[in-house]
């Protein structure tokens, strides 16, 4: 009924329009885009749940998705985001309300919300990761029920959902995601606010020089950052406060400090965050715990501690990780397979490469995923293509060029493709 009653209004305004009569215009549906990470494709699904009351609600899934992030599908103010108890069967829910358009977005079942009432969430922010809450004694599996709602009453108000421009292919079907907005979507290294991670390098003169992420991988034009960084060590890219826009870290003698991203690529004046990192054989920036905001993982001896991140550049006290890390030599942290926690890699003497998936109860027994890495220095892992899949970039030692492998999101990598030259004396960030 709702459906036809769309199309008689549409029809009526037509007829009306060209007898030169005014009519009430109906309020726009916003730009909905799919509620998860640039490129990653999800299966939807109505039929198949027996509580579904209309035609239009949508059960998304996406092999092991538990955890995996959830965005906001357009820009909003969120109306509610708490657990529902025994009202309905909805668990964790966030419901977005996108203003003066009168309509409303539901987000049910999830792990956990990164968001509170009344907070303002642009498209494409991380609001929470996919769970399979419900009322007390209703055991699901994990997915993401998603609606659209407008006006009332409910369940009337139950629209159909259309992502990118595109109606859902109802009953069920795929559908890629091109979420791709300044919100936060992934392990957020991205220093532009854009879908793809960046890269920061500093010469030898201290200068630092920031590398675009593109959709098709490699880099874009370097863009100056400035001068000044000789002496930082440790330098890493990630959004510590999950607005969606990358900040710095770096170390100088023995203190570390802490550089806010202003929303526009451009960055405050460093704030110290504390002292006492000398000691620690590495440190890298990334999001461990799926809450959108940056922790830190540092290695003293063989041990691996985690501190996790609070925002604005702070953090909590440290807990240990494990031990047994004392053999590895470079390391490097990022989310492998969209899942919204960061993964390990690390490589040791003889050049093999190593991955430590990380799932809500820790990290996994290590893999060997990759050999002849001892031909490379500096290795880093960010997100450059914006498909939610890490990937690897490294300096090779005997020319000083750069190489990029693509993530398949399982902890594995492509073929290895070089996207650059004339990196002699550079320091890449998170390395």
């Amino acid at each position: 009924m709702r459906a036809w009653k769309k199309y008689a209004i549409a029809g009526l305004a037509s007829a009306a329009a060209a007898l030169g009569l005014a009519v009430p215009a109906e309020a726009a549906e916003p730009a909905f885009q799919l509620p998860f990470p640039c490129g990653q494709t999800w299966h939807g699904n109505n039929p198949d749940s027996s509580a579904h009351v209309t035609p239009w609600e949508i059960d998304f899934n996406r092999g092991d998705d538990l955890g995996s992030p959830v965005l906001a599908s357009a820009a909003g103010t969120v109306a509610t985001a708490a657990n529902q108890g025994s009202a309905n069967g909805y668990g964790n829910l966030v419901k977005i309300s996108h203003g003066s358009s009168g309509y409303f977005s539901y987000y049910a079942h999830l792990r956990d919300m990164t968001v509170s009432a009344g907070d303002t969430v642009t498209q494409g922010q991380l609001i929470g990761h996919v769970g399979n809450t419900s009322k007390p004694g209703n055991a699901i599996q994990p997915h993401l029920h998603y609606e659209v709602r407008y006006g009332s009453p409910y369940p009337d108000n139950i629209q159909p959902a259309v992502f990118a421009g595109v109606r859902f292919p109802y009953p069920a079907g795929d559908v890629t995601s091109k979420n791709c907005g300044g919100g936060q979507h992934s392990a957020a290294k991205s220093i532009n606010g854009d879908a793809y991670d960046d890269a920061v390098g500093v010469d030898a003169d201290g200068v630092a020089t920031m590398y675009p992420g593109t959709s098709g991988g490699g880099f874009g034009t370097g863009i100056r950052m400035g001068a000044g960084w000789s002496g930082f060590t440790r330098i890493g890219v990630a959004d510590s406060n999950a607005d969606g826009w990358a900040d710095l870290f770096a170390i100088k003698a023995g203190t570390l400090y802490y550089w806010n991203n202003h929303g526009d690529g451009t960055f405050t004046s460093a704030v110290e965050v504390g002292p006492g990192w000398s000691g620690f054989e590495w440190v890298l920036y990334a999001d461990v715990n799926g809450d959108g905001k940056a922790d830190i993982l540092a290695r003293d001896g063989g041990n691996m501690y985690l501190y996790p991140g609070l925002g604005g550049g702070t953090f909590a006290a440290r807990s240990l990780v494990s031990a047994g890390w004392a053999s590895l030599l470079r390391q490097t942290a990022a989310d492998a397979d969209g899942d919204g926690d960061a993964d390990i890699w690390a490589t040791n003497a003889a050049g093999e490469l190593y991955f430590w998936k990380r799932s809500p109860s820790g990290y996994a027994t290590a893999v060997q995923v990759g050999t002849g890495w001892n031909a490379y220095r500096q290795l880093v892992s960010l997100d450059i293509n914006g498909d939610g899949k890490a990937d690897l970039v490294a300096i090779k030692t005997s020319d000083n060029t750069l190489w990029q492998w693509l993530g398949t999101g399982t902890g594995t990598f492509g073929q290895s493709t070089p996207i650059g030259t004339g990196w002699a004396g550079h320091t890449l960030a998170d390395s």
